[in-house]
């Protein structure tokens, strides 16, 4: 009856333990009598058609190099030292074993049009000439295969010339073509050899003087500005300029011209002419150049006059300093030929008699006057200020010739008092004005007669 018992008793477990492992599988696999689902609908991203070539690592496959050229798939990485190759046309890029050094490790990449890709040359089958500097001209002729141009400055400047030729003889005044030429060239001419060979083609005889002579203001005013970028610190187109009579010209229109423009840029031009050139201003005297200049105080006064009065204050500044900067160069130098040089200078300056024909063109009194309106117009502005500092540098650079001038001139003592004190105010509170207030201080102990 025991042994009964023990046997019904692991039946019972052996059929529980049955229909336990039949719900576990039943519930893992779904239910068996069920279809199982397709490989495609238990993929949960697919493979976009770029990635055919991607492992079950998704790891593009190893590109592996030959002397044939072989596409580089989007991606895909390369080992270091190929000739790589990309089409702008198409963006393929291709790559291959260096035929000249396959131990480079760097890579070298060239640039091909699709269209021409059958004249490509392979730089690895050129010459090594790395070593060396390479003329221009050859250059190129060796891009010439590779459908690539290669252009200076000097080549750009030599083709904007010629359309500016071609663009006069139909010249209208709203013309954006000759307009974009021009500021184009003035870019160029900022550059001392590009200026020099643009002097050298006859760029002044075919483009300035023609824009200087033309009846539109607005060719006058950019044909001075040209002439003055180029000449600006370049001694070949300085001396261009006094061969091509220029100086006439441009004192001309600052006489006659009455647009604030052309008179701006002239006087630019012609600044940038006659300095620490002796001869030039020598041309300038003759053709009445001083007395041009003092005309400019005379023409009623408004914000462009105060400009033009300005900038003729400071070049007048520059050469009455220059000659002295000249003296004492002479006095100093001691090289035998820099001072044989310096000498000279000296001469041409002392012939040209300038200082004593700005007195007698009335020059101090000119200042003096600009002196006594600054005074009475204070507080003065950022270009009013200059004109104090320009016109009191001159009257102590003419001080021996000007004292006589201005002498019994009680309202010219007066506006020293009035500037003196209007910078000791403004030097308080900011240290930048210490040197109109040390000018000012010096005109008073320098004209001033009850301190002499």
């Amino acid at each position: 009856m025991f042994e009964m018992s023990i046997v019904r008793i692991g039946l019972i477990i052996l059929i529980a333990a049955s229909m336990g492992a039949f719900w576990y599988l039943d519930t893992v696999f779904y239910h068996w009598d069920g279809v199982l689902p397709q490989p495609e609908e238990m993929v949960v991203e697919t493979i976009p058609e770029s990635s055919k070539n991607i492992t079950s690592f998704n790891k593009l496959k190893e590109f592996v190099p030959t002397n044939e050229w072989q596409i580089i798939q989007e991606d895909q990485p390369i080992p270091p030292g190929l000739h790589v190759q990309i089409d702008l046309q198409t963006g393929e890029k291709k790559a291959k074993l260096m035929e000249s050094n396959i131990n480079n490790k760097s890579n070298s990449l060239a640039i091909t049009d699709s269209h021409k890709s059958e004249n490509f040359i392979d730089p690895n089958s050129m010459p090594d000439n790395s070593h060396k500097f390479r003329p221009y001209e050859k250059l190129k002729d060796d891009l010439k295969d590779l459908n690539m141009t290669i252009k200076s400055d000097m080549d750009v400047m030599d083709e904007l010339s010629r359309k500016f030729q071609e663009q006069m003889k139909v010249y209208e005044d709203s013309d954006k073509n000759l307009q974009n030429i021009l500021t184009d060239l003035e870019y160029l001419l900022h550059q001392v050899d590009t200026a020099e060979v643009f002097a050298k083609n006859k760029g002044i005889q075919l483009i300035i003087i023609p824009c200087i002579n033309s009846n539109s203001s607005y060719l006058k005013s950019q044909g001075a500005l040209l002439l003055g970028s180029a000449a600006s610190n370049n001694q070949k187109v300085q001396i261009a300029s006094l061969e091509n009579d220029v100086i006439p010209l441009l004192l001309k229109h600052i006489d006659n011209e009455f647009t604030f423009s052309v008179q701006k840029n002239c006087i630019f031009a012609l600044s940038s002419i006659i300095r620490r050139f002796p001869l030039a201003q020598k041309q300038l005297i003759d053709n009445n150049g001083i007395q041009i200049f003092m005309s400019v105080f005379k023409m009623p006064i408004s914000e462009f006059n105060t400009k033009l009065k300005l900038k003729v204050t400071q070049l007048l500044e520059d050469l009455t300093i220059e000659i002295e900067d000249a003296k004492l160069t002479f006095k100093e130098e001691t090289n035998k030929q820099l001072n044989i040089e310096a000498a000279e200078r000296v001469r041409q300056y002392d012939n040209l008699h300038l200082k004593d024909k700005l007195v007698e063109n009335g020059w101090c009194k000119v200042l003096g006057d600009e002196l006594i309106i600054l005074s009475n117009q204070m507080p003065l502005n950022e270009e009013n200020h200059a004109m104090v500092e320009a016109s009191g540098k001159s009257l102590l650079a003419l001080q021996k010739l000007c004292k006589v001038k201005l002498q019994g001139n009680k309202e010219f003592y007066q506006s020293f008092y009035k500037l003196e004190t209007y910078y000791k105010q403004l030097l308080q509170n900011d240290v930048f004005f210490d040197e109109l207030y040390q000018l000012t201080v010096e005109l008073t102990n320098t004209y001033d007669p009850v301190l002499e």
